[in-house]
Formats: C-alpha cells, sequence, structure tokens
C-alpha cells in the first residue's frame, strides 16, 4: 500500500497515510522522465533548409562520436520545398558544442575554417 501524496509505503491493512490522511493505494503510478533537464543541455549548432542536409549533417556527427538529434518544423521533410519551414536544426550537447561546429565546418573538399578537435 503507498500514499499517492507522499509516496510513503505501508502494510497490508492499512487505510490511511498517517501524515497525510489520504487514502492509500495499491501501487504508485510510474513517474513521467525528466526531460526538462536534459533538452536544457542542448544547443543548436546549424540549421539546414532541408531534411537531406541535415541528415547528412548528423551522419557526420554520428561518425565522429557525437550525439545529435534534428528538430524541425517541416512535419516529415516529404512535402515539396515550400518556404513555410524555418528549417531543421541540428542539436548537440552544449559541451560537444565547438567539436560539432567544426565538423560542420569542413566542407568537402576536406579544407575548414580554421578549429580542429583534437
Amino acid at each position: 500500500m503507498f500514499c499517492p501524496q507522499c509516496k510513503s509505503e505501508y502494510r497490508v491493512g492499512f487505510t490511511r497515510c498517517s501524515d497525510c490522511g489520504v487514502a492509500l493505494v495499491d501501487w504508485l503510478p510510474p513517474e513521467p522522465p525528466q526531460l526538462g533537464e536534459s533538452l536544457a543541455e542542448l544547443v543548436v549548432v546549424r540549421t539546414y533548409p532541408n531534411r537531406f542536409e541535415a541528415d547528412v549533417a548528423k551522419t557526420a556527427l554520428d561518425a565522429a562520436g557525437i550525439e545529435s538529434m534534428l528538430r524541425s518544423d517541416d512535419y516529415g521533410g516529404r512535402g515539396p520545398n515550400l518556404t513555410l519551414t524555418q528549417g531543421i536544426e541540428i542539436l548537440v550537447r552544449t559541451e560537444d558544442a565547438r567539436d560539432a561546429d567544426a565538423i560542420l565546418s569542413i566542407d568537402l573538399t576536406g579544407a575548414n575554417s580554421g578549429y580542429l578537435p583534437e
């Protein structure tokens, strides 16, 4: 038996929480995942005009061992190139932002804009 308010556990036979006075339940509902903290650690390193370019960038970061995610307002990216979308953002952890920026700055010839990760 559990108190749904303070989450104290009771032996079978008790019906009310001695601290809260609330009726006990057989089990507690699962805790919702804490997404706020992990999202606060993410920063946008680039914004791409289409899903293809964003996927290529994400693949480059994955190959370098940098976890990333895409965020977009294009609802799947399969429609025609409409100007209604604001682009597809690629996000990484704050501590990976500098390395991710350096990797994404390398063009197809292998040239870069300066910084190379160690």
